[in-house]
């Protein structure tokens, strides 16, 4: 039997599952990873931030504006911080280790591919090793599958 100061595998993975986010295995390196997303618009969460940083900014501005800058502020509060909530789950999902981006690979598979190989051959250099060639992502080789003419 398994002391009680640790704890069962089975423990973990259901405090894991508890947890708010989700998780995925990143396409370029295969590495598991988990994103806890921010508040989001529309949660009560959101609304609270929302209302204080309205709140902050009517009070900041009151000698100027008075009662009006409470309804002036709602509207752009709520649009800046749904747009920082967006800008924060698209740098979440970049990979740490490969720098693959799933964002930039649906709308440039190139570029995406690049940042990739960009980030393996910067690893492979501080290491000392030589980077491997691919023939499908080097430029101007010819693919093994291609028929010779």
């Amino acid at each position: 039997m398994l002391p009680r100061s640790r704890k069962s595998e089975i423990q973990i993975a259901l405090q894991n599952l508890e947890k708010p986010g989700f998780r995925f295995f990143c396409a370029g390196c295969g590495r598991e990873r988990k994103i806890a997303p921010p508040a989001k618009a529309g949660s009560p969460r959101f609304f609270v931030h929302a209302a204080i940083a309205t709140a902050f900014f009517s009070l900041l501005f009151w000698p100027w504006m008075g009662a009006k800058g409470l309804l002036a502020f709602v509207i752009p509060v709520g649009l800046v911080m749904e747009a920082v909530y967006r800008l924060k789950m698209r740098a979440a999902l970049e990979c740490p280790d490969c720098r693959f981006d799933p964002i930039l690979y649906l709308s440039d598979q190139k570029r995406a591919v690049s940042r990739v190989e960009e980030s393996w051959r910067k690893k492979f250099e501080g290491k000392g090793i030589p980077f491997p060639e691919n023939p499908r992502t080097s430029r101007g080789s010819r693919r093994s599958l291609d028929l010779r003419e």
